[in-house]
């Protein structure tokens, strides 16, 4: 079993194509939460995974049910993560731990990987940003 972690445009608010396969290819397990901070990086979020934060970022915890590789491989492409794209890498993809319900799940994420210099910090760990576009 294979759990993902969104935080961002990829969450069942948004009408994106990506957010869409997430909800084809998986199950909502519910709210999740992660210990680390939440930066607002203009249209789009990133989160900073930090085992020791007293700060919570708030997503979405999906099982993937179908087509895990084709799914990681879009998703990837969409979060430009990988060798093919501008070295370092926006984001990285890890597994982090998520709790729903008091429930911890190992999950893969896409963590903000570059400099934090000049970045908001989104304090409510929360990200809204109705226009869904990237």
């Amino acid at each position: 079993m294979s759990y993902i972690f969104v935080y961002g445009l990829l969450k069942s608010m948004y009408d994106n194509d990506a957010a869409r396969l997430i909800r084809q290819k998986c199950s909502l397990i519910g709210v999740g939460v992660t210990p680390g901070r939440l930066f607002d990086l203009g249209s789009y979020p990133g989160i900073v995974y930090e085992p020791n934060s007293k700060t919570i970022v708030y997503g979405e915890l999906y099982k993937i049910e179908s087509d895990e590789d084709e799914l990681v491989q879009y998703l990837d492409r969409f979060e430009e993560c990988g060798p093919e794209f501008d070295q370092p890498n926006e984001y990285r993809r890890e597994i982090i731990p998520v709790s729903v319900d008091g429930t911890i799940y190992q999950a893969s994420a896409y963590l903000y990987n570059r400099n934090l210099n000049g970045l908001k910090l989104i304090a409510s760990g929360r990200y809204q940003d109705h226009q869904g576009h990237r």
